[in-house]
């Protein structure tokens, strides 16, 4: 059923695929159009896309930039990124919109394709009251290069959100080399988050930096009932003193699937070639 769905779609006009996002945007087969759409990047359809930013409709403009978010052409058996300075232009625009869902359209595709002159907008948004708007801005500052950006992502580690922090801790942690004070700092302070994705990822991305002060939380956390966050930010450390409890976890793994084993395997592995 899955292959009927996806050939249907590709067979698809681009009349068509616009109709459909247009009056389903938000559905599940609205999306599903966009995403068709975003896979048949051509001069024609830019053009038309561009002429969707420009529309009078908030939705026709969301629409357009969702589309100019991923806009891609297939070149040798792979798809690539088409047009990219004038999309990335178009996104730029949008968030200057006066329309909420338009600006979190732009922001989400500079996610995609960022951008230099983007940050400081980003940042803005980075306060925006709606949570939905911060979780895109938390996903979209991962992609960025610029310092400026840790700035958002330390103000979002902190957000009132589970989501917005869970993204934001990825983006420091995992999505970035950087390693600053100020980073480790936001980090530690979500080792104890309530949510168990923002705690896992802030143990990951200090074990990324080879914080020998996590050592003894993790120890207490290597248990059979853990999570995977723990066996990563073990093998990302590759410290002997987690040897013991990893091999009381692996004599415990005789039922466990064969992804659990392999991952206790790998971090048992990696701390004994460290010892």
């Amino acid at each position: 059923m899955k292959r009927f769905v996806r050939h249907r779609f590709r067979s698809r006009s681009v009349d068509r695929l616009l109709r459909q996002a247009l009056r389903q945007w938000h559905s599940h087969d609205g999306w599903r159009a966009v995403e068709a759409l975003q896979r048949r990047g051509s001069p024609a359809l830019l053009a038309r896309v561009t002429a969707l930013v420009s529309s009078p409709g908030a939705r026709r403009r969301a629409v357009g930039l969702s589309i100019a978010a991923q806009l891609m052409r297939r070149e040798g058996g792979e798809y690539v990124p088409y047009a990219e300075s004038a999309t990335q232009a178009l996104l730029l625009r949008g968030l200057s919109d006066p329309h909420h869902d338009v600006v979190r359209a732009a922001v989400a595709g500079l996610g995609h394709r960022p951008h230099g002159a983007s940050v400081e907008a980003l940042l803005r948004l980075s306060t925006h009251p709606d949570e939905r708007m911060r979780w895109q801005v938390a996903v979209a500052l991962g992609s960025y290069e610029e310092p400026e950006a840790i700035v958002g992502l330390i103000r979002l580690a902190a957000d009132a959100s589970d989501e917005v922090r869970d993204w934001a801790t990825f983006g420091l942690g995992s999505l970035r080399l950087d390693d600053t004070p100020e980073i480790r700092a936001a980090l530690r302070r979500n080792l104890h988050d309530p949510d168990i994705d923002v705690r896992g990822e802030a143990l990951v991305g200090l074990a990324r930096r080879r914080d020998e002060g996590i050592v003894e939380l993790l120890i207490e956390r290597l248990t059979p009932d853990c999570h995977v966050y723990e066996l990563d930010a073990a093998e990302e450390l590759a410290d002997p003193r987690l040897v013991t409890p990893l091999e009381m976890m692996a004599v415990g793994t005789g039922a466990a699937d064969p992804y659990w084993r392999s991952r206790v395997g790998d971090a048992l592995q990696a701390c004994r070639e460290a010892g």
